[in-house]
């Protein structure tokens, strides 16, 4: 019985501890309103990140890459006083055969975090809209990271299995 005690007291230390790393990681807010903070914060995750700005309108964006695709995150109703109050990751794809607007209502009846739209050029975009107003914990963000990752890792099987279908039709 005292076995058996010793045993459950050493478990219960035992899990308590990563549930505290992880309260450590939740507890660190991060102002992703600041474009060259999320710069920081995606390199810190292991991703490239360059800060840009477009060239028409001034406004920043970021340039980075996952699962072996580019994809940019853009800001919104950016101030220097205020930072910027949304962002989208977003990732173009050139017109193929295949892309239609079934597919996309075949991804998007089935996904809620990532859209995609086939548009008038037959190319397809995907995004995912994240609001900045007010600071993240570093977890959350690395999660909306992980999230875009994960995500474009699927759309990438769900386009292998769209061509696929569309060829054994042909």
């Amino acid at each position: 019985m005292r076995g058996m005690l010793i045993a459950a007291a050493l478990a219960a230390g035992l899990s308590a501890a990563p549930a505290m790393a992880q309260k450590g990681d939740t507890a660190r807010l991060v102002d992703i309103s600041r474009p060259e903070e999320v710069v920081k914060l995606l390199q810190s995750e292991g991703y490239k990140a360059e800060l840009k700005k477009h060239e028409d309108s001034g406004d920043p964006y970021i340039g980075s890459a996952a699962n072996g695709s580019p994809f940019t995150i853009e800001f919104y109703d950016c101030s220097a006083a205020k930072g910027c109050t949304s962002m989208q990751f977003f990732s173009w794809y050139k017109k193929k055969p295949w892309y239609d607007v079934a597919m996309a209502n075949r991804w998007n009846a089935k996904k809620r975090f990532l859209r995609i739209v086939i548009d008038k050029d037959g190319d397809l975009s995907t995004w995912m809209d994240v609001t900045t107003i007010g600071k993240v914990s570093y977890a959350n963000f690395a999660d909306t990271i992980d999230w875009w990752s994960s995500m474009t890792g699927d759309l990438f099987t769900f386009m292998d299995d769209e061509e696929k279908a569309f060829t054994e039709k042909k």
